[in-house]
């Protein structure tokens, strides 16, 4: 085969799918068996719309609810409230928008095989050897999106992002009129945790609640988790309430992201925001950014896949250089920075303007100096 994807999730999705519409023969591997649960919060900045390779309609079957207002909080006090005509976030279930995503790529020729686990990959030789666990795969190029806890990542030696992140996250069943309450909006609330932040994100029928702490890595208990609802006046039942922990990748500056004719996405290349923990948007831009270097090495037909390394740094890491020295900054200082930051009357328009994609975070950094200098000009 000329292509091995490894991970169905979104970047694995959607690379298999553009190689395949590319013309080129395309295998993803799955380790667990299709459709699979995902502990995810389930939110897609609506600047993520255009990197979704679904139809209009199948995408609009998948989104849950339409957010056009993000409620903030500093430990449940204190509300301030981001609003937009336009959608800031589409909320949906990860196990339905991927299924989506792997149903579209096999529709464009795309070969999937699930239930198979990498154990390892050998980039030596004219072509890339991958062991599993139903027998030996080789390709041309190997693309590893199989997460935090990446196999392939792990077998070339590119592991070294740090899993600094760990969120404890709950699906919690509630009454209609409860989630009428949340219906088009998300809550985001910080203080609670040392760097990190917790989060209400409503679905169809019930909300995705959880904690998120870059720092606090173990001594979870439900208990934490359990004290937040209530926190937000929600009534719940805790035998009913499933609860979910895992690990986040952080980018910490890794300024390579491939080995020979291997390529990491997502997770598994550990470029997820390093102040919100959101990994999709990443994932899927690192996704585009791999299909575009693959076809071109294919119809140049020499080795140019170095150009995903560097186009990675160049269209999404230095972003997060920004990005990085904000959280490190606000989590130093989370209230006064909650104050004088979130609570600015000029904030919401920069929020607004970042989920849907009209601003970077490199122009944040301008902007909040002109809001916090000269507050009441414009």
């Amino acid at each position: 085969m000329d292509v091995l994807v490894v991970g169905a999730g979104p970047a694995g999705a959607t690379v298999a799918s553009g190689l395949a519409q590319a013309g080129l023969q395309v295998t993803l591997l799955e380790k667990a068996q299709l459709p699979r649960f995902k502990a995810c919060s389930g939110g897609l900045p609506a600047k993520v719309r255009p990197l979704v390779n679904l139809p209009d309609e199948v995408f609009d079957q998948q989104v849950e609810d339409v957010i056009h207002r993000v409620k903030f909080t500093y430990r449940h006090q204190d509300p301030v409230m981001v609003e937009s005509e336009d959608p800031l976030v589409y909320m949906v279930r990860r196990d339905r928008f991927d299924h989506a995503l792997i149903t579209e790529a096999a529709r464009h020729g795309a070969r999937i095989l699930d239930g198979i686990e990498v154990v390892g990959v050998d980039p030596a030789g004219p072509r890339v050897r991958v062991r599993t666990t139903k027998g030996e795969f080789a390709a041309r190029v190997v693309v590893g999106a199989d997460g935090v806890h990446s196999a392939v990542a792990r077998s070339i030696g590119q592991s070294g992002h740090e899993k600094l992140g760990f969120a404890f996250q709950a699906e919690v069943p509630m009454s209609p009129s409860a989630l009428e309450e949340w219906r088009g909006t998300v809550g985001g609330d910080f203080g609670r945790l040392p760097h990190g932040i917790g989060w209400v994100f409503p679905k169809s029928d019930h909300l995705s609640v959880g904690l998120l702490s870059f720092t606090q890595r173990r001594g979870w208990k439900r208990e934490e988790l359990f004290e937040f609802l209530r926190g937000h006046d929600l009534n719940f039942n805790p035998d009913r309430t499933r609860v979910y922990g895992h690990f986040l990748p952080r980018w910490h500056g890794q300024n390579r992201f491939h080995e020979q004719n291997v390529l990491l996405l997502g997770d598994a290349a550990g470029i997820v925001n390093p102040m919100t923990g959101a990994g999709v948007e990443a994932a899927m831009r690192s996704a585009h950014i791999a299909v575009e270097v693959i076809r071109d090495a294919f119809w140049h037909g020499d080795d140019r896949l170095e150009r995903y390394s560097q186009r990675i740094l160049r269209e999404i890491c230095r972003d997060f250089l920004d990005v990085r020295a904000m959280a490190k900054l606000f989590f130093s200082f989370t209230h006064l920075s909650y104050q004088v930051g979130i609570k600015n009357p000029k904030f919401s328009k920069i929020a607004a303007r970042l989920l849907t994609g009209s601003m970077d975070y490199s122009e944040v950094w301008a902007e909040m100096l002109k809001a916090t200098v000269a507050p009441n000009r414009n």
